[in-house]
């Protein structure tokens, strides 16, 4: 089940809150029961069988978390031995499902071998709810977080439905207080409906028009392939990647609000970036938090007594990020090419870049950021379509039929690029400031914004075909 679908629009998500708020009593046990049924059921809605390697591996990581409570009392070595196992069942249940046949397949390619593939289907949002489960046994590990005698907290941590499949991904220090004592109160609510409104006009009134006009502008034309097509179809999809898994969070975010959950923020306008640098400070920020956290710093981080252990530091999580992504070879190297930027960043980049105007800083930071998500996009005979942009095995620059996609969609791209930008946030916080509104008026607004978003959102759904999240497949 997906947000932007009719389904959970107008039945699971009316009949969770009637639940939540009429059957409950304020009972905070309840509450929570009733969100891990329906997590398990809005999981298990496409696939049944795999909730069960979810509940599964959460069972395995509340063993785990009493296994290194108890030996906290004991050595200290049987502490990492138990987080150690921990990390290895975490990393082998995510490593069998996602990357098994990307081993073999690539094992036989080496060699020359004819190891069969296996018929295995892996879990939506694997790599999302793996790395949270992780996260609850190095919290307990760690002392930042007090190991979770009750299972049924822990089941909702992990399945909590919001962000199960495609984050943001939640420290369990973060949302720790938040399983055993919340609150909801009006304004809350209106914010939640608010922020959940705004990102299912994200998905359904951008995200999905830039994915058609992306797919059309990449399918090759009797003419050829176009240089033109191929840039402006990767430029539709950085908008489309965007504007999809920003309003993935966005609608996670305002649904969390809707049950008395706060989930750290996961995009920050990245498109606003003067660096490679700061656009991993405002893109996937619960991904980059994660891999800082939990590998980068516990490596050393930026304090090591040589340049090339930063270096290695670096590499390591860039290798590590762009492996998590996907089972694919474009993935790792999209990780690595962001890590080559980074390096040259620190090295001597960023000091040349302070010296130029502001406006070429940002120039230098969106064609570096469209050309990583080329290498993002292309994942079959990557090097061959990359090198079709620069005109390798192109038939010509551009034709009639890339030129009307481009002119049909003119208004959309200019859209897609300037609310890609902080300008209705100015806009609104201006408009409040000279209207003088109070708080109760501004929630009145936003609350009719929420209706129309929703309601023009419904439309384009009720006309249109299934479109999955980008992330889902991660």
């Amino acid at each position: 089940m997906v947000f932007s679908s009719l389904v959970f629009l107008y039945a699971f998500l009316p009949l969770l809150l009637l639940c939540y708020y009429l059957l409950s009593f304020k009972n905070l046990k309840v509450q929570n029961g009733i969100l891990v049924i329906f997590s398990l059921l809005f999981y298990s809605f496409g696939e049944p069988i795999y909730v069960f390697v979810m509940i599964g591996l959460v069972a395995a990581d509340y063993l785990f978390g009493l296994l290194v409570a108890k030996a906290r009392a004991k050595t200290d070595h049987m502490r990492k031995t138990a987080l150690v196992l921990a990390v290895i069942f975490n990393l082998s249940v995510l490593g069998f499902f996602k990357y098994t046949n990307f081993a073999l397949s690539n094992l036989n390619a080496a060699f020359g071998l004819s190891i069969p593939l296996l018929n295995v289907v892996m879990p939506i949002g694997i790599s999302f709810f793996t790395f949270q489960a992780m996260s609850y046994v190095i919290d307990v590990y760690r002392g930042t977080a007090k190991c979770q005698r009750s299972p049924l907290k822990l089941l909702l941590y992990v399945s909590f439905f919001p962000q199960l499949i495609a984050g943001p991904i939640v420290r369990y220090h973060d949302i720790d207080a938040q399983l055993s004592e919340r609150t909801v109160s009006a304004a809350q609510i209106n914010d939640g409906i608010f922020r959940f409104a705004v990102g299912l006009g994200k998905k359904i009134l951008i995200a999905d028009l830039c994915a058609s006009a992306s797919e059309a502008l990449l399918a090759e034309s009797d003419a050829g392939v176009m240089v033109l097509a191929k840039w402006a179809g990767v430029l539709f999809f950085m908008f489309q990647i965007y504007y999809d898994f920003s309003g993935y969070s966005d609608m996670a975010i305002g649904l969390g609000k809707l049950f008395g959950f706060t989930f750290l923020e996961n995009f920050d306008y990245p498109y606003l970036s003067s660096s490679i640098t700061e656009f991993w400070r405002r893109w996937h920020i619960s991904l980059g938090t994660w891999f800082r956290e939990y590998v980068y710093i516990p490596m050393g981080g930026n304090r090591v007594d040589r340049k090339w252990k930063l270096f290695r530091n670096l590499f390591v999580v860039w290798f590590l990020t762009g492996f998590w992504h996907g089972a694919n070879w474009n993935f790792i190297l999209w990780g690595l090419y962001n890590f080559l930027l980074l390096v040259l960043e620190k090295a001597f980049l960023s000091r040349w870049l302070e010296r130029i105007p502001a406006f070429f800083r940002h120039l230098y930071s969106l064609v570096a950021i469209l050309f990583g998500w080329a290498i993002f996009l292309f994942e079959d005979h990557t090097f061959s379509e990359l090198g079709k942009l620069f005109g390798i095995g192109a038939s010509g620059f551009t034709d009639v039929f890339t030129n009307s996609i481009l002119l049909g969609n003119c208004v959309l791209l200019a859209a897609a690029a300037l609310l890609s930008f902080p300008v209705i946030p100015a806009i609104g916080r201006r408009l409040s400031r000279s209207m003088e509104l109070r708080p109760a008026e501004e929630r009145i607004i936003r609350t009719v914004l929420a209706v129309l978003l929703i309601a023009f959102s419904t439309v384009r759904m009720v006309g249109s075909t299934y479109s999955p999240f980008l992330y889902f497949r991660f």
